[in-house]
């Protein structure tokens, strides 16, 4: 059964790191640095092998290089409902958007900071099955309304999900990218190993709105 979890209600934090506010180490050794973002989205394009690895560590959330809009844009935040949601804010990440959960499968979006209209910055999108994490949807952060951001994500099965990722030429305004690429999801497993498998290169037409 697919569901969809609001905006609001009690948080996990609590949960996770006790009164004293400290990461339990056992959260804190599934928190890995995060690379530097790359602004091109060209890696759909590519057959790359997969940045994914079985057993890897949440992503750090990195530091706004020139100061944060996060406090200007405090009710546009998730709060946390899940224990997934708690891990990645764990790692420093706010969250954003709606979590997607189809059975074992939770697909979460967290950024480390806005645009001065509140539109995610260095943001990430998560995949967790059975509460473990498996993978990210793209080897390299994200800006809003940059080349290679991703738009929308359809986590259509326990196993399978799709995300549509925002592809810019030269010459596209801002609010509207021309063309979109469409990448299809896979967590496989093989004995006690998950993993999150793209299937790359990605599908890249025309984007219907483009005009």
């Amino acid at each position: 059964m697919r569901r969809s979890i609001s905006l609001f209600s009690a948080v996990f934090l609590t949960w996770v790191t006790g009164l004293s506010g400290a990461i339990p180490a056992g959260i804190a050794s599934r928190i890995a640095q995060t690379p530097p973002p790359d602004p091109s989205g060209s890696w759909l394009d590519d057959n790359m092998p997969n940045w994914n690895q079985p057993g890897a560590a949440i992503p750090a959330a990195p530091q706004p290089e020139s100061g944060s809009n996060l406090e200007y844009c405090m009710q546009s935040f998730r709060q946390a409902t899940l224990p997934e949601d708690a891990l990645v804010q764990a790692a420093g990440w706010t969250l954003t958007g709606a979590a997607q959960v189809f059975n074992d499968t939770t697909v979460i979006t967290g950024m480390a900071n806005t645009d001065g209209m509140c539109r995610p910055l260095r943001y990430q999108v998560f995949v967790f099955n059975k509460g473990a994490f498996v993978g990210t949807l793209s080897p390299i952060l994200m800006d809003s309304r940059t080349d290679g951001s991703v738009f929308s994500v359809d986590l259509y099965g326990a196993d399978g999900l799709s995300a549509q990722f925002n592809r810019y030429e030269s010459g596209d305004p801002l609010c509207c990218a021309s063309r979109e690429s469409r990448v299809f999801y896979e967590i496989q497993t093989e004995g006690d190993t998950v993993i999150l498998v793209p299937n790359l290169p990605a599908a890249t037409f025309s984007s219907p709105d483009a005009q």
